[in-house]
């Protein structure tokens, strides 16, 4: 019998390490409106991730999505996100409009905007949000402008990248 469970345990464990690895990912979708002349940004975190990072950077709790979130989360959010997400359009480096955030069980949608963009010829984009505590973090970037659309992915060792169009 103990033989058994000895056997049932060295089983449990593979399994068991495999369930509890974390995945570190986050996706932004980036999409060119082009009769609106606007470049619509969307993020998604999960919100542990976020706090973690942000609660290390600003030696401040969010509590995101609760009835205790700090008052000064979009803030912090903006702030953040300005410092660590950057996009050049037609080699330019351009400003986007943080609109808000809004979650989803343990998932945070962030909203940009960058306005009076007539046409993208090339895009570079940089995000190397949560690398800073998160070193295995990937950043997938879905784009779809000009019709097409791309995949990539960015880590820490290349968090940067560019399309032409």
């Amino acid at each position: 019998m103990k033989r058994l469970k000895f056997i049932v345990l060295i089983m449990l464990i593979p399994l068991l390490a495999f369930t509890l690895h974390k995945y570190y990912i986050s996706l932004t979708k980036i999409d060119f409106i082009e009769e609106k002349k606007s470049v619509q940004i969307t993020m998604r975190f999960f919100i542990d991730d976020i706090e973690t990072t942000l609660g290390n950077r600003y030696q401040t709790k969010l509590e995101l999505g609760t009835e205790n979130e700090n008052k000064e989360a979009d803030i912090f959010l903006e702030k953040y996100i300005s410092q660590k997400f950057k996009i050049r359009i037609n080699d330019e480096l351009e400003n986007f409009i943080y609109l808000g955030k809004e979650y989803e069980n343990d998932v945070v949608f962030f909203y940009l905007e960058i306005s009076n963009i007539e046409k993208i010829t090339n895009i570079e984009i940089q995000n190397n949000m949560l690398f800073e505590d998160f070193p295995e973090q990937e950043n997938y970037i879905k784009t779809k402008i000009n019709g097409l659309k791309k995949i990539l992915v960015l880590i820490k060792e290349n968090d940067k990248e560019m399309l032409k169009y």
